[in-house]
């Protein structure tokens, strides 16, 4: 058996407790900076599930509120459709307001070290994290793949 793996990203983002917290619950912001994900609408609260599909209707990721926190902390189990054969995992999605600032921690917990989706995560937090805070910050999504490319007709660089 292989040993559990824990990925931390933290993030400081010039935004309010409030404007973060419905950024990550709200589907109509989760769609432009989470691959696309729109995070289905329905009662945030725990026992009750928390699925991100896209617009054709795929299921992107699966999972449950585990805790729930408004505007500071919300726990859930994961599984990306990617990689649904692999062990279900654990996120952790926790806000600290520092003045004007907010750092979001997402801690990410999978119990198999070796699961694509724990390889797949050391990509995929840091273009989502990112995306959030331009998001928020500049009111316009990031374009970055899941894969981490930027579309030719995205780049400025």
């Amino acid at each position: 058996m292989s040993q559990a793996v824990t990925h931390i990203y933290e993030v400081y983002i010039r935004t309010t407790p409030e404007k973060l917290w419905e950024a990550i619950t709200d589907g109509a912001m989760t769609k432009q900076y989470l691959f696309g994900g729109t995070l289905e609408p329905g009662q945030l609260e725990r026992g009750k599930p928390m699925r991100y599909r896209l617009d054709d209707g795929t299921l992107l990721a699966d999972g449950e509120v585990l805790e729930l926190e408004p505007r500071r902390k919300i726990v859930q189990t994961w599984r990306g459709t990617p990689n649904a054969d692999d062990p279900l995992s654990r996120v952790t999605w926790e806000i600290t307001p520092l003045g004007d600032v907010c750092k979001l921690a997402v801690i990410h917990e999978h119990p198999d070290a070796n699961a694509k989706s724990a390889r797949g995560t050391q990509t995929g937090w840091p273009i989502v994290l990112s995306g959030l805070k331009t998001l928020l910050e500049t009111g316009v999504p990031l374009v970055i793949g899941r894969h981490g490319e930027v579309p030719a007709s995205a780049s400025r660089c």
